[in-house]
C-alpha cells in the first residue's frame, strides 16, 4: 500500500512541476543552439521557450551567442497572429538599459504593405461582402481559420523589407531582408498554422559585447493598425470583411487598434 501512495505522489509532483507555468517576463540569459539557423523554423528551440507574455498573447526566448543577439518568438492566439500580419512585431533594444524609446534601437517586421485607402481600400472591402465572403456567418471557426491563413502565407510571401532605426551606421530606415548588415528577421507559419519568428541582430551594431556586464532594456510589441503599412495594390483592409479570418476572434483577447507590448532587461550571456 504504501508503495501505490508513493508512486500516486511521484504521478502527483510530476503533474504538479509539469504544470507550473513559465514567467510572463524571461527571468534569466540564454546561450543560443549551436545549430540555430534564421529561416522562421524553430526546431532547433525545441519548442521550448523562457517567457509567455500574456499581454501580447506571444511565447518568447532572446538568447545570444559571441556575434547576434536573438529573438525567437511564436504567437499563442488568432487574435495576435492576425494583429501581428496587420502591423508587426517591433523589437526595441535600449542598450543604456534604460526602458525609453527615445536613443532606442528598433527592428519591425513583418512589412506587409496594404492598399492605401484612396485607392479603393474600402472598394476591396465591399467587394469582399458582396463577393465571395458574403456567406461568411455561415462558414465554420475552421473554415475561416483556414482562409485566413491561406492570406496570411500570402501576404507573408510578399515580405521584402525590414524597417529599421537608431543604427548609427545604418542611414536607411527601410532595408532588404537579405541586407549586407547581418540584420535579419524572418517568420513562417508551421503545419499547425501556428506564426513563428526569428530574429538575430549583430551585437557590433547595437554597441554591445558578451564581455559587458551590464543589462540593456527591451520592449516586444505588437503593432496592429498603429504601424499598418500603406503603398501598393493590395486589397485594402481586405480582412475586416474576412481576410483577418476568426470572426469575433480579433476581439476577443487584442484590439487590433493599439499597439500592445512589454519590456524586459537582458545581460548577454558568456560561454
Amino acid at each position: 500500500m504504501k508503495k501505490v501512495y508513493l508512486s500516486l505522489w511521484m504521478v502527483f509532483l510530476a503533474l504538479a512541476s509539469f504544470a507550473q507555468k513559465i514567467p510572463d517576463i524571461q527571468v534569466s540569459n540564454m546561450i543560443a543552439p549551436t545549430t540555430i539557423k534564421i529561416d522562421g523554423k524553430i526546431s532547433e528551440w525545441n519548442d521550448t521557450f523562457a517567457a509567455e507574455n500574456k499581454r501580447t498573447d506571444l511565447f518568447y526566448s532572446i538568447a545570444n551567442d559571441d556575434k547576434n543577439l536573438y529573438l525567437v518568438l511564436k504567437s499563442s492566439s488568432t487574435a495576435s497572429t492576425n494583429k501581428i500580419m496587420i502591423g508587426g512585431i517591433t523589437f526595441l533594444i535600449n542598450p543604456e538599459g534604460k526602458k525609453k524609446e527615445k536613443d532606442a534601437i528598433t527592428i519591425t517586421y513583418p512589412l506587409v504593405v496594404r492598399a492605401n485607402r484612396g485607392q479603393g481600400g474600402r472598394g476591396g472591402q465591399g467587394q469582399n461582402r458582396q463577393g465571395g465572403f458574403q456567406n461568411r456567418s455561415q462558414l465554420s471557426t475552421q473554415q475561416r481559420d483556414s482562409i485566413a491563413l491561406a492570406l496570411h502565407k500570402t501576404q507573408l510571401a510578399t515580405v521584402k523589407e525590414i524597417k529599421i532605426s537608431g543604427f548609427k551606421t545604418i542611414t536607411n530606415s527601410l532595408i532588404s531582408i537579405y541586407n549586407e548588415h547581418g540584420i535579419k528577421a524572418v517568420a513562417s507559419f508551421d503545419q499547425k498554422g501556428i506564426y513563428n519568428c526569428e530574429f538575430a541582430i549583430p551585437l557590433n551594431l547595437l554597441g554591445l559585447s558578451v564581455n559587458d556586464t551590464k543589462e540593456f532594456a527591451y520592449q516586444i510589441k505588437v503593432n496592429g493598425l498603429s504601424n499598418m503599412n500603406f503603398g501598393g495594390n493590395g486589397a485594402g483592409f481586405g480582412g475586416r470583411g474576412g481576410g483577418f479570418g476568426g470572426g469575433n476572434n480579433a476581439s476577443s483577447g487584442q484590439d487590433l487598434m493599439s499597439a500592445t507590448d512589454f519590456w524586459g532587461k537582458y545581460s548577454l550571456a558568456k560561454k
